[in-house]
């Protein structure tokens, strides 16, 4: 991996989105790419003050949808992650390092461990170009999701075996309303109203043997 794109939905939350940007290191190496989800106002407000990639979706998709409208034209690494997360200091240098050091064949994926409490290792993670290739047009995350659907990944990596690594020292703190009450947001609200649809499809392909990615 020699470049990296940071790939992040948003909708409705410029000011939790903002502490999430100034969190990402400004390397050379380093690319910010926001989708904002049926939300032209945060749209217009990025490219007014900010030298970063966007793209504006005019429904809301889902973050799901979003991500894998970029995922399909990038040409290197990518770190998907939220925009509710604060990226700690060389967090997302020591992941790079980390999965050039493991997977130099760019076959990889590198989980954050997200703080405080316990969240899914594959819920922000740094995939390799070779690994994201193995996806119908890159899309990464199965379409069939609207939210929830990072387990797949995980699940193909345990199928292929030694294709994950979590860092420990790729590090972020995730401000979800689970841990920080405070937190709670519309945009909070509107995923849970999916997530039983989403846990739902979860169940039914793990009873299936499904996994995204191999079929």
């Amino acid at each position: 991996m020699h470049d990296l794109t940071v790939v992040i939905p948003t909708r409705n939350r410029l000011v939790k989105l903002e502490k999430t940007l100034e969190s990402i290191p400004q390397l050379d190496y380093i690319t910010t790419h926001v989708i904002c989800d049926g939300d032209k106002d945060t749209f217009n407000f990025l490219n007014d003050n900010y030298s970063i990639r966007t793209t504006l979706i005019n429904e809301h998709m889902g973050a799901v949808f979003c991500r894998n409208q970029i995922l399909q034209h990038c040409n290197d690494g990518i770190l998907y992650a939220t925009d509710d997360v604060i990226f700690h200091t060389n967090s997302i240098q020591n992941a790079y390092k980390t999965f050039n050091d493991t997977f130099p064949d760019d076959d990889g994926v590198v989980g954050f461990v997200q703080e405080p409490g316990e969240f899914h290792p594959v819920g922000v993670a740094l995939v390799g170009q070779k690994f994201l290739s193995r996806y119908p047009d890159k899309q990464l995350f199965n379409p069939g999701y609207f939210h929830f659907a990072c387990q797949e990944i995980f699940w193909l990596c345990e199928h292929l075996g030694n294709h994950f690594i979590q860092d420990p020292l790729a590090v972020l703190t995730h401000k979800h309303p689970c841990k920080f009450r405070e937190e709670m947001d519309q945009t909070h609200r509107d995923a849970r109203i999916r997530r039983q649809e989403d846990h739902k499809l979860i169940k039914d392909r793990q009873v299936r043997g499904l996994i995204w990615g191999t079929q």
